[in-house]
């Protein structure tokens, strides 16, 4: 079964920068299709041999079909195969075919003969070198380059026949040769100029896909992490907390007064219990800014997010610098779950007039309607934050500018005995 690519529209960062700049570059490269058919129109300028207005207009407007179309297909070819699932074109490609089969049509009978040696010189091998070259650079958007430059040959073929089919002498036929070998050439520069741009943007995309699964597989390891520290902590007390409960069952059925030491036993253990996994959790809650800082350059980087910090770290009583450094965990987990981020900068600043701390966390690629940028009010993560900051006496703003969110953490600059 065929799966469908994703659209250039979901990738970020690097990676949307590098599907939008090919984009654009490719559709420039179809624009230029009507400035070389200009050639043919110089070689005209040479003969006094004028086309009728009528046919002129058909094959400029045949032109002007076939860059539109050419523009299609590298749009479709860009987030989706050329053809469908049973390798039957789409309906964009079929007519791009019949287009240029239209177009070489009609510049032969339109166009006059050769007045010289080249494509420079014959107009109606300059159209159809012009219009093969196009039709197979927009092929080769989302074709393999073998397969294009193989229907590629066509383009010669018919140009050599074109020519030989005017004057079959022997100085025609190497003369003919020539303008089929540099229409070929002509064609395969483009194609391999338009495939090269998106083997490029398959790499990225291949790139952004791999991070993603990177960032997916190390969340699935640190949850097994936790997982695994819970079952040692708590797998060996339960175990002996079923052991003893069956025990004391089965004296309490006998009337033996054992039976309640042995239920002493099991509250002993449960409670023991309790406090090893709250040590658990508290070695996870714990958090301290230094390391949050460190933490957040790493999974920033990560994530395509250059990052900056700008000050130093402070000396804060312990609640406080705990309050900052939740602030720094939920921002950078917003960005990284909640933007297509690019960049991002944390500012740690002292106030001299009130002597607080301020922590400033900013980054662009807001998506308008997350939690937290169409919402500021709503976040659940940001309600936390709240509650954590306003224990010690602190606050918390957030703002959002276009596409630019901004995270500010006030705490009172209280420093340890």
């Amino acid at each position: 079964m065929r799966t469908r690519r994703r659209p250039a529209t979901a990738l970020a960062g690097g990676a949307r920068g590098v599907e939008t700049y090919t984009r654009v570059s490719l559709y420039s490269f179809v624009l230029l299709e009507p400035f070389f058919s200009l050639y043919a129109v110089a070689a005209l300028a040479g003969t006094d041999e004028v086309p009728a207005v009528g046919p002129a207009a058909v094959l400029a407007a045949l032109g002007l079909v076939h860059v539109a179309l050419c523009l299609g297909t590298i749009h479709v070819g860009f987030d989706e195969p050329l053809t469908t699932g049973r390798r039957r074109p789409r309906p964009v490609v079929a007519a791009l075919l019949a287009v240029t089969g239209a177009v070489v049509v009609v510049s032969v009978v339109v166009l006059p003969e050769a007045v010289g040696d080249g494509l420079m010189g014959d107009p109606r091998s300059m159209m159809i070198a012009v219009a093969g070259a196009a039709t197979c650079g927009a092929l080769a958007v989302a074709t393999p380059i073998r397969r294009v430059l193989t229907v590629g040959l066509a383009v010669p073929v018919v140009v050599i026949g074109v020519r030989l089919a005017s004057d079959p002498t022997a100085g025609t036929v190497a003369s003919a040769l020539g303008t089929g070998l540099g229409a070929y050439v002509f064609l395969l520069f483009w194609a391999s100029t338009v495939r090269l741009s998106m083997w490029i943007v398959e790499v990225v995309r291949e790139l952004d896909t791999a991070r993603q699964a990177s960032a997916r597989l190390a969340v699935a390891e640190e949850r097994l992490r936790i997982a695994r520290d819970m079952h040692d902590v708590v797998g060996r007390a339960l175990s002996a907390v079923a052991v003893k409960s069956e025990l004391a069952a089965a004296l309490a059925r006998r009337g033996d007064p054992r039976g309640a030491d042995e239920m002493d036993d099991v509250r002993s253990l449960a409670q023991d219990s309790l406090r090893e996994v709250r040590r658990v959790v508290a070695g996870y809650r714990a958090a301290d800014l230094s390391t949050e800082l460190d933490g957040a350059r790493s999974v920033l980087r990560a994530a395509g997010v250059t990052v900056r910090v700008v000050g130093e770290v402070p000396e804060l009583a312990a609640p406080q610098a705990d309050a900052l450094a939740w602030v720094v965990r939920e921002a950078v987990t917003n960005i990284v779950r909640h933007s297509a981020a690019r960049e991002c900068r944390i500012d740690l600043d002292r106030q001299e007039e009130t002597g607080e701390m301020v922590l400033r966390v900013s980054n662009d690629g807001a998506r308008v309607g997350v939690a937290g940028v169409a919402g500021l009010e709503g976040g659940a993560g940001l309600v936390g934050l709240r509650e954590r900051l306003a224990a010690v006496g602190g606050a918390l703003d957030v703002a959002a500018d276009g596409d630019r969110f901004v995270l500010t953490a006030r705490v009172p600059g209280e420093v340890d005995a």
